[in-house]
C-alpha cells in the first residue's frame, strides 16, 4: 500500500506534533521524580552512593599528614577518577600514603563534594558525591577489594 506525498506529509507531521510533546514530558516527569526520590546524607551526598561520615570527627593527635597533604591526595585522586577511564594504580599508591581512619577522613574532607555523572563532572544532570561515593563509582568490585581492607581497619565505610 502506497501513499501519496500528501498523506506521507500529514503523517509526518502528526508524527512531530505528538512525539516532541511526548519526549520532552517524559523527560522533564524523569527529573522531576529524581529530584523527588533522592535520598540524601546529611553531609549531602547521595545515601545511595555512599554512607554519611559527617558524624566521624577527625583527632587532630592521630595526624601524620598535614592539611595541604590531605589537599594534594584530595586532588590526585580527583585526577585519577576524573572523565572517561579510572588511573586504578594512582589510586592504589595515594591510598597506600594514608596512613590512619583520621588522615583518610582528611582526605574525605578536602576531596569535598563533587559533582558526578559517568565518569566526569556534569553541573546539571550530576550529583554531588564524596570521595567514597566516586571510588563506589568509578572501581568495580576486584577494584574495591583491593582497597577494602584498609578501609575496614579504619572503620570508614566503602
Amino acid at each position: 500500500m502506497e501513499l501519496d506525498k500528501a498523506s506521507k506529509s500529514a503523517l509526518i507531521g502528526t508524527g512531530i506534533r505528538v512525539g516532541i510533546p511526548f519526549v520532552a514530558l517524559s523527560i522533564g516527569g524523569f527529573l522531576i521524580y529524581r529530584a523527588i526520590k533522592k535520598r540524601r546524607n546529611p553531609d549531602g551526598t547521595s545515601a545511595s552512593a555512599a554512607p554519611s561520615i559527617k558524624k566521624m570527627e577527625i583527632k587532630q593527635q592521630n595526624l601524620t599528614i598535614s592539611p595541604s597533604d590531605a589537599a594534594l591526595f584530595a586532588n590526585t585522586l580527583y585526577g585519577a577518577m576524573l572523565d572517561f577511564g579510572t588511573d586504578e594504580e594512582t589510586i592504589y599508591s595515594t591510598i597506600d600514603k594514608v596512613k590512619t581512619k583520621d588522615d583518610m577522613l582528611l582526605v574525605i574532607k578536602a576531596f569535598g563534594l563533587k559533582m558526578y555523572l559517568i565518569g566526569g563532572r556534569a553541573a546539571l544532570l550530576g550529583q554531588n558525591h564524596n570521595l567514597i561515593g566516586w571510588l563506589r563509582f568509578e572501581l568495580g568490585d576486584k577494584e574495591i577489594a583491593k582497597i577494602k581492607p584498609k578501609f575496614d581497619s579504619w572503620g570508614i565505610p566503602l
